[in-house]
């Protein structure tokens, strides 16, 4: 069995536990453009100096090794053949089950948010609101 898991979050690295839990012979490959974890909740400690995007970025290299996990850089362009079928920027990838686990979007619909800049979009985000604080040369 061929099971693909789409992402890097806490879903996904769920997915890949309990997957090789309960199918311990199961082929698992698992595709993401970057082969790390970020942690968002400490995306808030970034702009006070606390915390930096390094800090937050874990590699999954050795989590994958040790799950017998093969990833695929890549990022995915679309889902065909009834989800039997990723295709990504690195070509296609078939499987027999296919869990999505890409996490939740950040999306701008409040009137006037668009000007802003919040720690939910990640790590550049978080770092261009500590420049920001950093710049300013008064205020509490």
């Amino acid at each position: 069995m061929n099971i693909t898991i789409l992402g890097t979050g806490f879903a996904a690295l769920t997915a890949v536990k309990q997957t090789r839990k309960q199918a311990p012979n199961a082929s698992i490959t698992v595709i993401a453009p970057k082969e790390e974890f970020l942690y968002y909740p400490s995306l808030i400690w970034i702009p006070s100096g606390l915390r930096k995007g390094s800090d937050l970025r874990i590699n999954l290299h050795n989590f994958f090794n040790r799950k017998h996990v093969k990833f695929v850089e890549a990022s995915v362009e679309n889902v065909i053949n009834g989800g039997r079928t990723v295709v990504t920027s690195q070509g296609e990838v078939e499987n027999d089950g296919l869990i999505i686990a890409t996490g939740g979007r950040f999306i701008k619909k409040l009137p006037g948010i668009e000007h802003a800049i919040t720690p939910c979009e990640g790590v550049p985000a978080a770092e261009k609101i500590k420049e920001r604080l950093d710049g300013m040369t008064g205020g509490t």
